[in-house]
């Protein structure tokens, strides 16, 4: 059962071109180090959880003021319902951004068409790191699927994330990072930003440097990736 929503009332930042809320979800099926959400990943939860209806009437209120709706997390999809939710969302007449982590590519395959109108996905390093990333091992075909379902259900309509964290994420991996990626979906890298993080011992980890991030866009881009800074 779904604890409750966080909810960020306007954000100009997180939904390209739009006006819009960020709500999310609590729970998640990884345990990233470093994520930044450390009260939406499991129990106890923040304190300031809100309802769905009381979601939902928020944003029926906000209607000329908001263009678009983020659901993120936590994982989203961590939820067999969510498609429910994204319902009523859609019901009211906004536009609705997805994040995910790619670890649930059935249940995006699942969602009906045009109930998501935009979708980002977190795809947090190399294959053959992931697990350091996420905090546990994660199959690299289901992140696969999703790259796929991507390039064929959302082609102009999508992105994918590197957040890019020092001491996790590594030059000498963006050969094998490029490659899994692969053509068609453009790829915005991020700088991760030191802070409150699930595990304690990432809390100090420094942010990396523009230049570093410059790099990063740099390299990818000479392996044929369309990779951009955020």
């Amino acid at each position: 059962m779904n604890p409750g929503y966080g909810l960020v009332k306007t954000t100009l930042l997180d939904y390209p071109g739009l006006v819009s809320a960020v709500v999310f979800t609590a729970g998640c099926n990884l345990r990233c180090p470093w994520c930044q959400n450390p009260g939406l990943v499991h129990a106890p939860w923040v304190s300031d959880l809100w309802s769905e209806d009381a979601v939902l009437s928020f944003l029926a209120q906000r209607l000329k003021v908001l263009q678009g709706v983020v659901v993120t997390g936590g994982e989203p999809l961590f939820h067999p319902d969510l498609p429910l939710f994204l319902e009523r969302i859609k019901a009211l007449g906004y536009r609705i951004k997805l994040d995910t982590n790619g670890t649930y590519p059935d249940r995006l395959a699942a969602l009906a068409p045009g109930l998501v109108d935009y979708v980002a996905f977190d795809l947090k390093n190399a294959p053959s790191e992931y697990s350091r990333s996420a905090g546990l091992p994660v199959n690299p075909q289901k992140l696969g699927r999703t790259l796929d379902w991507l390039r064929e259900a959302h082609p102009y309509s999508s992105e994918v994330r590197l957040t890019w964290v020092p001491g996790l994420n590594d030059m000498s991996h963006l050969d094998e990072y490029a490659a899994f990626v692969g053509p068609g979906l453009p790829v915005w890298v991020q700088a991760y930003r030191p802070g409150p993080v699930l595990d304690p011992a990432f809390a100090s980890v420094r942010g990396p440097t523009i230049d570093e991030i410059d790099s990063v866009v740099s390299e990818l881009q000479n392996r044929g990736i369309d990779a951009r800074k955020r």
